[in-house]
């Protein structure tokens, strides 16, 4: 009896041991994800990019070029993404010509109860890849949540923790820290005016995010977008129309004179 009661402790000892404890959020790639990231990949190389958005859905959800008025503004931006994802797939997103990189990342990584810590340690493999392409990376805060999201409260004190890495890091070693906060979120949280959900922006707020990071892309020459004509070179000449003359009068040839008749004598 004993022996068996042995084996039984063992056995549970053994399966406490073996099991994880399951996480408590699924950890998987949102839908729409993949086919986000083949589009990025299917780009490739280019040679007009200078200046990158990187980022997750925050990120994604403005045209960029349009609202900088730049044509050598690149966003790669996906919704849902996290620092684990975004270590995936540097390698597709930066090119030969890049210069600089706004990077915005780690508010899906709280979601998915990740510790301040762990998220810093990948956003600085994010910043040390960069570097090491010559790319100027630009730390952005990540943005308080604002009322509209009932989780505001709980990950907000996590937002700072990982803000405060972020900007002592950045400081530390000469990177450009850009805090979003104190215009979109002057009191702590994200203002109502500038979000529709509690976490994604309005137009309104994209505007003010403009104005912020204007000055930091100013040493980037500015490519502006091409206007929609055609060069006078390469434009088709037209004919020229020759000037309307009236045809010019020909007079009529004058009647023959009739021959010399001469009549018979009588």
């Amino acid at each position: 009896m004993r022996f068996l009661l042995t084996i039984f402790i063992l056995t549970i000892s053994f399966i406490s041991y073996a099991a994880p404890t399951p996480p408590k959020r699924e950890f998987t790639k949102p839908a729409g994800y993949e086919r986000t990231a083949e589009m990025y990949r299917s780009y490739g190389m280019n040679d007009f990019g200078r200046i990158l958005m990187l980022g997750d859905s925050i990120t994604h959800g403005a045209y960029w070029n349009e609202l900088m008025k730049r044509s050598d503004v690149i966003n790669r931006g996906i919704p849902g993404d996290t620092t684990f994802w975004m270590l995936e797939r540097l390698d597709y997103v930066t090119t030969g010509k890049m210069e600089k990189a706004f990077i915005l990342a780690g508010i899906n990584d709280i979601s998915k109860y990740q510790l301040p810590a762990s998220i810093f340690g990948r956003y600085t493999k994010i910043i040390d890849y960069l570097t090491a392409r010559g790319i100027k990376p630009h730390v952005q805060s990540v943005i308080y949540l604002g009322k509209l999201n009932p989780k505001y409260e709980v990950y907000n004190v996590r937002i700072k923790e990982l803000n405060g890495m972020l900007k002592e890091y950045a400081d530390k070693n000469g990177y450009a820290f850009i805090d979003l906060n104190p215009v979109l979120s002057p009191d702590g949280f994200l203002k109502d005016e500038y979000t529709y959900d509690g976490t994604h922006l309005t137009a309104t707020g994209y505007g003010l995010w403009r104005d912020i990071l204007a000055p930091y892309m100013t040493d980037a020459a500015a490519v502006p977008a091409p206007a929609e004509t055609v060069p006078a070179e390469t434009q088709p000449a037209v004919p020229a129309v020759p000037e309307q003359t009236a045809p010019a009068v020909v007079p009529a040839p004058a009647a023959p004179a009739p021959d010399k008749v001469i009549l018979p004598a009588q």
